[in-house]
C-alpha cells in the first residue's frame, strides 16, 4: 500500500511501479554518495529526517515532490531526479486508473536515471503499452551496508575535540603540581575554572575512552579542590568535594581515584574532631587501594585518626603499613602520573609518623621523624618542596622538644616557620600551632622567658593566617 502526494487514496500500487521506487531510491542513494554526503548530511540540507532519507533510498517511502526538488538541490542532480519522480507519479496515477497496462510479467517501470559518472541517460519513457526493460532487483545487500555505514559515521561524530583531553590533562597536571608550592587560593580558582571546562566537554557527545578520561580529570580536579579546601579552613566544603571525587571515581571504577577521596574525607574528619568517622574513611579508602604509594597514604590518614581517638597501639601498627605499602611499587595515573600533590613521599610519612607519636606520648621517637621529614624537605627542589608540611613538620618537630622539656630547641626549629608568607599559612597550622602554646603555658615553663616570648610570636603568626579573608565555615 503505497499514499499519493497529492492526497489520492491508499492504494496497492503495482509490482512494476513498487520496482521503479526502489529503482529510484537506488539512483538518489548513488547521487548522495558522488556528492559525498551521508544520509544524516542530506537530511539536515532537504529538511526531511534521516530515516524518511533512509526509507526513501530503500523504497520503503513515497516522498512527495518537495523531497525531490531538495534532494536533486542538494546532490546537484541537475533535475534528473525530479524528472524521474515526475513520470514515476504520472505511470502510477495512470496505472490506478486503469490507463497503462503494468503486468508484473513485464519487468519493472523503466525510468531515467542520472548517472553521476555522466553516462547517456535511458530514453525509455514510462506510460506506453511497450514492454518495459528489464532491471534487477532491489540489492538489499547493498542497501543495508550503505545504512550501516551511515549511521556508523553519525556515530563516529564527538564533540570533544581530538586535542582537548590532552590539553585538560596537561592542565590538571600542571594544577596538581603547581600546588605543592604555590599559594592555595588562585590555585582554588585556576581549579575551578578547569573543572567547568571538564564537565562542558563530559557534556558533549564523546567517545568512551574520552569520557572515561573526561571523567577522571574531574575527580582529580575535585580531589584537589577538596585538598585546598581543607587548607582554606573549610571542612564542609572539602568534604563535598572529596565526595564528588568519589562518585567520578566510582563511575568509572578508578581505584586510586576513590582511594584519594575516601583519604581526603578521613582528613576532614581529622580536622573536624570525627576520628571515628575518619579512621572508617580510610579503611574503606583501603579496600579499593590496598598497595602502593596512595595504600601508603590511606595507611597514614587512619593512623592519625587512631591516634586522634586515643587508639595508640592500632595508631602505631598503621603507620608501619604505610611504610611497608610505599615500599610496594605499584604505580597508577593518579598518584604517580599526575603527581604533585597526590604523591605520597617519604617526608609526609615521616611528618604523619611525628604527629602519631607525639599524640601517644612518645616525644623523642616523634622528634626523630619529625627532624627527618624537616631534612627531607629541605633536600627537596622548590618546585616538589611541600611548603605546608614542611611548616607542619617543624611545628611537629617544636611540639616534641616541647614535651622533652627543651624550649630553646622548639624556639629554634620554629624560627623559620614565623617567616611563612600569610598566604601560605594554611588552615591546619593554626591548630597545631595552638598545641605547641598549650604546652608553653602548662606548669613546666611557668616563669620561662623563652617560653614567653615564643609563645607571643605564635600568637602573632595564628593571628593573621590564609583563612582571614575568608567566610567562616562555621
Amino acid at each position: 500500500m503505497t499514499g499519493s502526494p497529492d492526497g489520492e487514496p491508499a492504494v496497492r500500487e503495482p509490482e512494476a511501479i513498487a520496482n521503479a521506487r526502489c529503482l529510484l531510491g537506488r539512483q538518489l542513494a548513488a547521487c548522495r554518495r558522488v556528492a559525498g554526503l551521508s544520509q544524516a548530511q542530506l537530511a539536515e540540507k532537504t529538511g526531511f529526517s534521516r530515516s524518511t532519507i533512509a526509507n526513501v533510498e530503500t523504497g520503503r517511502q513515497h516522498a512527495p515532490g518537495e523531497f525531490w526538488e531538495s534532494a536533486d538541490t542538494a546532490v546537484s542532480a541537475g533535475g534528473s531526479l525530479v524528472s524521474a519522480h515526475e513520470k514515476l507519479e504520472k505511470a502510477a496515477r495512470r496505472a490506478r486508473a486503469g490507463q497503462v497496462q503494468v503486468a508484473g510479467a513485464q519487468g519493472p517501470l523503466a525510468l531515467p536515471v542520472f548517472y553521476p559518472a555522466a553516462q547517456p541517460l535511458p530514453t525509455a519513457i514510462p506510460g506506453t503499452a511497450a514492454a518495459f526493460p528489464a532491471a534487477p532487483e532491489p540489492d538489499v545487500v547493498a542497501a543495508a551496508a550503505a545504512q550501516a555505514r551511515d549511521h556508523a559515521m553519525n556515530a563516529a561524530a564527538t564533540g570533544v575535540g581530538p586535542g582537548t583531553v590532552e590539553q585538560l590533562t596537561a592542565e590538571v597536571v600542571r594544577l596538581g603540581r603547581a600546588y605543592v608550592a604555590g599559594t592555595p587560593l588562585p590555585l582554588f580558582a585556576a581549579m575551578h575554572e578547569t573543572l567547568g571546562r571538564v564537565q562542558t566537554a563530559l557534556g558533549q557527545k564523546a567517545y568512551p575512552a574520552q569520557a572515561r578520561d573526561l571523567s577522571f580529570l574531574a575527580g582529580a580536579l575535585c580531589g584537589l579542590m577538596a585538598n585546598a579546601s581543607l587548607d582554606l579552613g573549610r571542612e564542609d566544603a572539602a568534604d563535598d568535594l572529596a565526595r564528588a571525587a568519589w562518585t567520578y571515581g566510582t563511575i568509572i571504577d578508578n581505584a586510586p581515584l576513590i582511594g584519594w577521596a575516601r583519604g581526603t574525607q578521613a582528613l576532614a574528619g581529622i580536622w573536624d574532631h570525627r576520628y571515628a568517622d575518619a579512621a572508617q574513611y580510610a579503611g574503606e579508602g583501603l579496600s579499593h587501594l590496598p598497595a602502593g604509594m596512595g595504600a601508603a597514604r590511606l595507611h597514614a590518614i587512619r593512623a592519625r585518626a587512631l591516634a586522634g581517638h586515643r587508639d595508640f597501639a592500632q595508631a602505631r601498627a598503621a603507620i608501619k603499613a604505610a611504610a611497608a605499602a610505599s615500599n610496594e611499587h605499584q604505580p597508577d595515573q593518579l598518584h604517580n602520573g599526575i603527581a604533585g600533590e597526590f604523591a605520597f613521599d617519604t617526608a609526609k610519612l615521616r611528618y604523619y609518623e611525628a604527629l602519631v607519636l607525639a599524640r601517644a606520648g612518645y616525644p623523642a621517637d616523634a622528634e626523630t621523624a619529625a627532624a627527618a621529614a624537616v631534612s627531607l624537605y629541605q633536600a627537596a627542589p622548590d618546585t616538589a618542596r611541600s611548603y605546608g608540611c614542611e611548616a607542619l613538620a617543624h611545628v611537629q618537630l617544636a611540639t616534641a622538644r616541647l614535651m622533652s622539656g627543651n624550649a630553646d630547641a622548639a624556639a629554634e626549629a620554629i624560627a623559620g616557620l614565623l617567616r611563612l608568607d600569610p598566604g601560605r599559612r594554611i588552615s591546619s597550622l593554626h591548630e597545631h600551632v595552638e598545641a605547641c602554646r598549650e604546652l608553653l603555658r602548662g606548669p613546666a615553663y611557668r616563669g620561662s622567658r623563652t617560653a614567653a616570648e615564643l609563645g607571643q610570636q605564635l600568637a602573632v603568626f595564628s593571628a593573621v593566617s590564609i583563612t582571614s579573608a575568608l567566610p567562616s565555615s562555621r
